[in-house]
């Protein structure tokens, strides 16, 4: 994808170079915003999903394109009934993300009062044992000056002693001594005092911190039950629209089939191209909501057969591809093909290049640098670098590129074949792996031949 486009059209893959920005949407999102134009495209057989560009101007089918009545009727019933559903689950879940919002803030009070209460406790312990300390210093003072006393025999009335005034040196080193004593025993009852109001400020500071750790194992219990209860109306919500994923995907693979019918009974060029629009169109509303289903090969298939029937020829039949084998270079497609397997399942990241995303250029750039060919972050740079071959002589690692909205090449992918290590690939001689859009993760896929540009071999 260019700098500068949108990097959220979901209609069509699109993987331009681009140096800066990625978008990774998950598919609720992406559904949530294809959702609506998809219905457009199924009801009014014309328009383009989530705001996308159609890859040729689109105008209204001919009559014989459109689905029969009680096909469109009874699907789009079971659609409208299930968006109403997904509706009503996105109320209740945005009731209960407030509700788990204030739950939250609770806990995180909690938190707060409690860790208060911890310092606080921890500062007055430590002042408590300081003060342990220092009175058992005073109170060995003071036993030391009650023991001196007795052995001088001076415990006589210490109030005779302070207006008395001392006649000789031993009288004025008794006088000192007892009021030395008396200071030391002032100082042990001061901080006996301080001990005790100590003592009382832990006694109060443990019960808060018992109070608010039950507290807070109260609100956490009620915040965890909130967030089970969320997250089980969102997994409910992911389910229900799954369900409408697959209904649309189905409608539009039906939209598609009629639109290939018309194409193909069409008497006029305009009408068989009027046709494939339509056709393409709703296959890729049922590939971006419903891919590797087999709404989604249905309707690709439909779509192909629709192009085919308006080209006249200048497009590839379904069955027309054909494998070639050339000694080493295609042991290098094959070596390419394993390094494209290694992304299976990694998600689209628009200008991605590594196993946390990858866009459709950023695939083929990794997948074939595990066959020793670098090549730049761009489909149309890609396109330019090598030597093109013919659409009927494919073979496994050659590189298909598309123009999805007539702005010039947009998009690559990578041939599969119909065998890969002698085994069957899913889609037969059809089958290409490739990084599609937003919203979708590494796969295989049947090709799609609307808007093909050609093919080049590295």
């Amino acid at each position: 994808m260019q700098q500068g486009q949108s990097a959220t059209r979901t209609t069509s893959p699109t993987c331009r170079k681009s140096q800066t920005g990625s978008v990774s949407r998950c598919f609720l999102a992406l559904l949530t915003l294809v959702v609506a134009c998809a219905l457009a495209v199924l009801t009014n057989g014309s328009g383009s999903v989530a705001g996308a560009t159609s890859p040729t101007t689109s105008t209204t089918a001919p009559p014989a394109a459109s689905a029969s009545p009680s096909t469109t009727t009874a699907g789009q019933s079971a659609i409208s009934a299930t968006e109403s559903q997904v509706s009503a689950l996105e109320a209740q879940i945005s009731q209960q993300q407030a509700v788990l919002d204030q739950a939250d803030e609770e806990y995180n009070q909690a938190q707060v009062d409690l860790t208060t209460t911890q310092s606080s406790l921890k500062t007055t312990t430590v002042a408590i044992n300081a003060a342990k300390a220092r009175l058992a210093t005073e109170r060995a003072h003071l036993r030391q000056d009650a023991v001196q006393a007795y052995m001088n025999d001076s415990s006589g009335s210490g109030l005779a002693s302070l207006f008395a005034a001392p006649t000789d040196a031993t009288q004025t080193r008794d006088y000192y001594q007892q009021l030395g004593s008396s200071t030391v025993a002032a100082d042990v009852a001061r901080v006996a005092a301080g001990q005790k109001q100590l003592t009382g400020t832990q006694t109060k500071l443990l019960g808060e911190q018992q109070a608010e750790t039950a507290q807070l194992a109260q609100v956490n219990t009620s915040r965890q039950g909130a967030e089970a209860i969320a997250n089980q109306s969102e997994a409910t919500l992911a389910q229900v629209k799954g369900t409408l994923a697959t209904q649309i995907a189905q409608q539009a693979a039906a939209q598609a089939q009629a639109a290939a019918q018309a194409a193909a009974a069409a008497t006029t060029s305009a009408q068989a191209q009027q046709a494939a629009v339509q056709a393409s169109q709703a296959a890729q509303v049922a590939t971006t909501l419903g891919g590797g289903s087999a709404a989604a090969v249905n309707a690709t298939t439909a779509a192909n057969q629709a192009t085919d029937a308006a080209s006249s020829g200048s497009a590839p039949a379904a069955g027309g591809i054909t494998v070639s084998a050339s000694g080493d270079a295609e042991a290098a497609g094959l070596a390419a093909v394993h390094g494209a397997i290694q992304y299976m399942g990694v998600p689209y990241v628009w200008a991605g290049a590594s196993m946390a995303g990858l866009d459709c250029s950023g695939l083929t750039m990794e997948a074939w640098a595990h066959a020793g060919v670098s090549m730049d972050h761009s489909a149309a740079d890609q396109y330019a670098m090598f030597p093109h071959v013919a659409l009927n002589a494919l073979q496994p690692g050659d590189l298909i590129f598309y123009d999805l909205d007539g702005s010039g090449i947009d998009h690559v992918v990578m041939y599969v074949g119909p065998y890969l290590d002698g085994q069957p690939t899913p889609y037969g001689q059809g089958t290409i792996i490739q990084a599609a859009h937003t919203g979708t993760f590494v796969t295989y896929d049947p090709i799609w031949y609307q808007g093909i540009v050609g093919a080049a071999r590295p």
